[in-house]
């Protein structure tokens, strides 16, 4: 379980697997410069999206 506050950011450097996300407004998940970072949530590609909650099988994915 991860979550992101206020101000917050989180640089997903590689594949990480979570069981709930949350994010404040404000905080951001992105990956290293020239690189992507994408969500799975039980499988279903998923949008980050500031100000929302995740929970499932997360599967956070960096190329």
């Amino acid at each position: 379980m991860v979550t992101l506050g206020s101000d917050s950011g989180w640089t997903v450097t590689g594949t990480s697997y979570l069981s709930a996300l949350t994010l404040a407004a404000d905080a951001t998940v992105k990956a290293p410069r020239g690189r992507t970072v994408t969500l799975t949530v039980d499988g279903t590609p998923t949008a980050i999206e500031s100000g929302h909650s995740y929970t499932g099988a997360l599967t956070l994915t960096v190329a």
